[in-house]
C-alpha cells in the first residue's frame, strides 16, 4: 500500500540535510504506540533471510512546496508549506486499514541537535494499486542502492548500473525479500536459491551519483530510469518494499 501525508508545518524549518534516518524513527515510532511487540520485532527482527533483514517498507523525501538549502547550517529548509511524504509499505490488504489509522490526524516532531520541526498530517490519501504486469519502466524518486562485498574486502562496493551483474544483484535482491516474506509468514524454509526465470534489466536514463549519511556512515545510490522484466509479483514487491537495499533506514530504491 502506500499513502500520500500532507503535512502542515510552520514555515522556513530546518532539518538536516541527511534528514531521512529521522523519517524511519518517526515510522517505527508511530508502529510501537500502536503495537510495541510488532515494532520490537519489526526493528529487530524483520523479515530474515540468509543472514539479512527485510523491513518491507520504504519512503520518498519530503516535498515541501517551496524548500532551500541552507549550506553554511547543513540543513535542508521547508520554506513553505504543506509538505508532501509517500509513505510504502508491502503489507496484506487485510490489515491495510490498520496502518492507514496509524498515521492519520497525527502530530509529530522530527529532531535532531539543533533542528527541531513539529508536523501535522492533514491530509492522507491510499494510491490506487498498479496493474503489476511482468515488465514494467520505473522512474527512481529515491536513489537506488546495490552493492557487493567480496570475501577478502573490509567494505562493499556500491554498484554503478552500468556494471554487467547490477540487474542480476537487483533481482536476487528481490527474491531474498520474498523467500524471507515466505519463510515468516508460512513458516516455509526458503528453497535453495537460484534464479529460475528470464530476467532483463535496462537502464534507460543517465545514472545520478547520490550520497546519503546515517550515522555517519555514507550510502552512494543513483538516480536513473528503468525496465525490469521479471515475475509481477516480484515487481509488486519492489514496488512497494522498495527496490535494492536502505530501503526502511534510509527510504532508498522508491520508484514510481
Amino acid at each position: 500500500m502506500r499513502l500520500l501525508l500532507t503535512l502542515q508545518h510552520q514555515p522556513n524549518q530546518p532539518l538536516p540535510i541527511n534528514y531521512q534516518w529521522l523519517i524511519a524513527s518517526w515510522i517505527y515510532r508511530t508502529l510501537e504506540k500502536a503495537d510495541p511487540e510488532f515494532s520490537h520485532w519489526l526493528h529487530e527482527r524483520g523479515f530474515g533471510h540468509h543472514g539479512k533483514q527485510y523491513k518491507l517498507f520504504t519512503f520518498g523525501n519530503l516535498d515541501p512546496l517551496r524548500y532551500r538549502i541552507d549550506k553554511a547550517a547543513r540543513a535542508f529548509v521547508l520554506a513553505q508549506p504543506p509538505t508532501r511524504l509517500l509513505l510504502s509499505f508491502y503489507v496484506d490488504e487485510a490489515i491495510q486499514h490498520f496502518v492507514v489509522g496509524l498515521f492519520k490526524d497525527q502530530c509529530f516532531t522530527l529532531n535532531s541537535g539543533p533542528f527541531r520541526v513539529n508536523f501535522e498530517v492533514v491530509g492522507l490519501e491510499m494510491l490506487p494499486k498498479p496493474n503489476f504486469q511482468n515488465r514494467l519502466r520505473f522512474h527512481l524518486l529515491t536513489p537506488l542502492c546495490v552493492s557487493r562485498r567480496l570475501d577478502n574486502q573490509r567494505y562493499a562496493d556500491y554498484l554503478h548500473p552500468d556494471e554487467p551483474d547490477y540487474g542480476e544483484l537487483l533481482v536476487r535482491n528481490l527474491l531474498h525479500k520474498q523467500q524471507a516474506l515466505q519463510q515468516q509468514t508460512a513458516g516455509v524454509d526458503p528453497t535453495p536459491f537460484e534464479i529460475d526465470f528470464s530476467y532483463r534489466f535496462e537502464c534507460l536514463s543517465e545514472p545520478r551519483s547520490k550520497l546519503l549519511t546515517i550515522k555517519g556512515v555514507q550510502v552512494r545510490g543513483f538516480l536513473f530510469d528503468f525496465a525490469l522484466t521479471a515475475p509481477a509479483e516480484l515487481l509488486e514487491i519492489g514496488y512497494y518494499a522498495g527496490f535494492g537495499e536502505k530501503n526502511s533506514g534510509l527510504g532508498m530504491g522508491m520508484v514510481e
